[in-house]
């Protein structure tokens, strides 16, 4: 029987779902609203990997490093001593604009970067580097027809692939309902992230659903989940969390 190896998501009971976690060297899609906690994954996905020995990097479009840093030791996730031994680095691209590793302001730096075109992330990714994280490409669909921007995620998520590159892809659901979906299309698998009214309780929960994964045996039931001070966690059928 053919396995198929699986990086963890550092969420424990999210990974007994995905039969061991992220197929490895995939690039995954987690899409959803702001505050349903798609930075959160990518953080406690990167923690997780780091802490495996992985070079990892973020690549972020709306957070600066030091507020990255900050909000991941605030749930637990202390990043900063991977950054001293260089296994985690972050660049921020912003209007343009890009800050390049360290934990202080004036380490970070700043360097002009044209990087109105997605595909021109691959040159930022170092050739050693084995788990990514962009939040999140939606900044890049703006301005673009749509089957222009999926032509740009199918280049940057082949090479992802083609270097063998675990990578969680982060779309806002403004821009993703905005180009129809379809960057779903272009990668290995993807995670739905909402916030709506459980009917059972009358009460709104933070639900995943996982429409498709390749190579893994999933459940489109809904999976109820919280944000807690500890990050991203399931609830069990007896409504705990894990």
């Amino acid at each position: 029987m053919i396995t198929m190896n699986r990086l963890s998501t550092g969420i424990s009971r999210f990974d007994k779902k995905l039969q061991g976690g992220y197929p490895e060297g995939e690039s995954i899609l987690i899409t959803g609203e702001p505050g349903t906690g798609k930075t959160i994954m990518g953080i406690q996905f990167l923690h997780h990997a780091c802490s495996q020995g992985k070079k990892c990097m973020m690549i972020a479009t709306e957070e600066t490093p030091e507020k990255i840093l900050l909000h991941a030791k605030l749930l637990g996730f202390d990043l900063e001593p991977f950054f001293e031994n260089n296994l985690l680095s972050i660049m921020r691209i912003l209007e343009m604009r890009a800050s390049y590793t360290g934990i202080s302001s004036e380490s970070l730096g700043d360097t002009s970067m044209h990087m109105e075109d997605l595909t021109n992330l691959t040159h930022l990714i170092a050739d050693d580097v084995e788990a990514v994280v962009i939040d999140n490409i939606g900044t890049f669909s703006i301005g673009d027809e749509i089957r222009l921007f999926r032509d740009k995620l199918e280049t940057i998520a082949y090479y992802l692939s083609s270097q063998k590159i675990t990578s969680l892809l982060m779309i806002d659901g403004t821009a993703h309902e905005l180009t129809h979906r379809i960057a779903e299309y272009s990668t290995y698998g993807t995670i739905r992230l909402l916030v709506k009214e459980n009917p059972y309780t009358g009460k709104m929960e933070r639900f995943m659903h996982i429409p498709k994964m390749r190579g893994t045996k999933i459940s489109l039931d809904p999976i109820v989940y919280d944000i807690s001070a500890e990050g991203i966690k399931l609830s069990t059928a007896q409504g705990k969390k894990d």
